[in-house]
């Protein structure tokens, strides 16, 4: 039959679309990772349009000894203490201090949390064939992220609860430092003016003692309310020892025995005692902790976090086909992937962007050889260069998610670029119909992250480091799947342009790293072609079927 030519004002106004499409989406080669490498690329003069919604989920991870854990194991503890609340950490040892146990530690409680993750990509992928080995190709996948998040605290063992001198008492507590200050001050008089036996005498040695011991005692209590005898800290300590544990009447009777002293030195008595909250930390106060302002974190509750359909790392690239053999087949290709998607936001500690949000450059290649009339190997392999960028981040590392404002920096972020490689035994069921299996491996190294500009942490809070953001960011996985793909170019009685379709599922069996999530990905994908100019292969006869077809 005779090849249909289409009307030159039809093929002008295709071309038109597709042009004004390209330039729109500034998009890349379909995620070659997510389908079946089919090694085949769009022909001349042809459009090819690739729907591939994809789902991506896990709740687990691989810890950097392979095991495999929670995702939420970094927001779990059952004693919990300043790895999860890092600005009591001053506070920690200052009670410490004041009771004299260089081993205490704070426990807030059990901290439980179940997180569970999942990416809904939906691209939409083009190709225009240039010639019949070159083509330029184009993506943009919108994606929606969630992560559901379950945290409670049992209270349980707890012994801390909100401080009362970030609510109500911080009057009353600044009265009490000043008192005890000035009980301090009375006795160092009397020493100077020889009173007590001073000096020489045992009475002045304790008065001595008395004075240097009060001011101690004022000078933890401080760290331990986050109030001064001038004013309030800008950041306050968020909890406290419950008035009835064992600290806070621990830190209660070094108060009262201090008050007692420097009454029978002959200070004027104080007056006022130390508030100490009757209600342990539960999971809303936490919560609130972590939004108010004043605490010093002016973050997000760990709750629930979607992001309803944005854009991800859009793509352009080129591919071009190196061999078109009737038994083996191969493509190169080279992708830039573009910055335009989401970046996770510093402020809340359980969200998921919906990209990157920086430049790559991605190298790949995939072939297939057919070598019996039902028997083909498939393969993919790319090396993505992932180039440097500066983006806000809260300097702490994944083992302590939760980090206070004063953390958050513009730093230079260099991830490490990654190598992915997949092999797909496969088996021809009928002319058009595959059936493959799949074994896919991902190797990427550590992350580098750089100061911007100078990095002063308050005194009084846990240490931290550029270094924290590097820890344990290396990823390797191991995955397995199979899937199903279509590819026909047949009509009833002659060729026609392709259609392609298929369903890919695959998940992760192996990997090392510490934050490396434990995937499991179901793709689909439906592929259409639309000639915009030239001369096709269409509606010529049918050939003759090959053996086993």
């Amino acid at each position: 039959m005779p090849t249909r030519i289409q009307p030159a004002s039809a093929t002008r106004a295709r071309l038109a679309a597709a042009v004004l499409l390209l330039a729109a989406l500034l998009g890349s080669a379909p995620d070659a990772t997510a389908q079946y490498p089919d090694a085949r690329i769009a022909p001349r003069g042809t459009l090819r349009l690739d729907f591939a919604p994809e789902y991506i989920s896990y709740s687990e991870r691989f810890a950097s000894d392979g095991t495999v854990e929670a995702l939420g194991t970094d927001f779990t503890d059952e004693s919990a203490g300043v790895r999860l609340i890092p600005s009591m950490w001053t506070p920690q040892n200052a009670i410490r201090s004041i009771i004299g146990d260089p081993a205490y530690t704070i426990d807030a409680g059990a901290f439980r949390a179940t997180l569970d993750a999942d990416i809904r990509r939906f691209p939409l992928n083009l190709e225009l064939g240039i010639s019949n080995r070159f083509t330029i190709t184009a993506s943009i996948p919108l994606v929606t992220t969630r992560a559901q998040v379950n945290f409670v605290i049992d209270s349980t063992n707890s012994d801390m609860g909100l401080n009362e001198a970030g609510r109500v008492d911080a009057t009353a507590t600044r009265q009490l430092l000043e008192e005890l200050e000035a009980g301090a001050a009375f006795v160092e008089s009397q020493i100077a003016g020889g009173g007590y036996g001073c000096p020489g005498s045992a009475q002045c040695a304790e008065a001595q003692a008395l004075v240097s011991r009060t001011r101690i005692l004022t000078s933890d209590l401080m760290a331990l309310t986050g109030v001064l005898a001038q004013g309030v800290n800008p950041i306050l300590p968020p909890n406290a020892p419950l008035d009835a544990s064992s600290a806070g009447l621990a830190v209660t009777a070094a108060v009262e025995a201090v008050k007692a002293d420097l009454a029978t030195f002959g200070a004027t008595p104080v007056s006022q005692s130390l508030a100490l909250p009757a209600s342990a930390l539960d999971t809303a106060t936490f919560n609130d902790m972590l939004v108010a302002d004043g605490w010093g974190y002016g973050a997000d509750p760990l709750s629930f976090v979607k992001y309803n359909m944005k854009f991800g790392d859009a793509e352009i690239g080129v591919r071009w086909s190196a061999l078109q053999g009737s038994r083996l087949r191969a493509v190169l290709g080279g992708t830039v992937r573009l910055p335009t998607g989401k970046v996770d936001t510093p402020e809340n500690f359980v969200d998921i962007g919906t990209g990157d949000h920086q430049t790559d450059v991605v190298l790949d290649a995939e072939a297939v050889w057919r070598f019996g009339s039902i028997l083909a190997l498939a393969g993919m392999a790319s090396y993505t260069f992932q180039l440097g960028d500066n983006l806000e981040r809260r300097i702490t590392s994944h083992t302590r998610p939760i980090a206070i404002a004063a953390t958050q920096q513009l730093v230079s972020r260099n991830l490490g670029d990654y190598f992915e490689v997949g092999l797909y035994p496969t088996l021809y069921l009928s002319r058009s119909f595959v059936a493959y299996g799949s074994a896919y491996y991902y190797y990427k190294p550590t992350d580098r992250f750089d100061l911007t500009g100078a990095y002063s942490l308050p005194d009084d809070q846990l240490p931290t480091d550029i270094t924290d953001l590097e820890f344990e960011t290396s990823r390797e996985t191991l995955s397995f799947g199979a899937g199903i793909h279509y590819y026909s170019t047949q009509g009833r009685h002659t060729t026609k342009l392709p259609i392609e379709a298929g369903i890919d599922y695959r998940t992760a069996f192996q990997g090392t790293g510490g934050m490396t999530p434990k995937v499991s990905r179901l793709t689909f994908y439906l592929r259409l072609y639309l000639r915009l100019w030239g001369r096709g292969e269409e509606d010529r006869p049918l050939p003759e079927a090959e053996p086993g077809e």
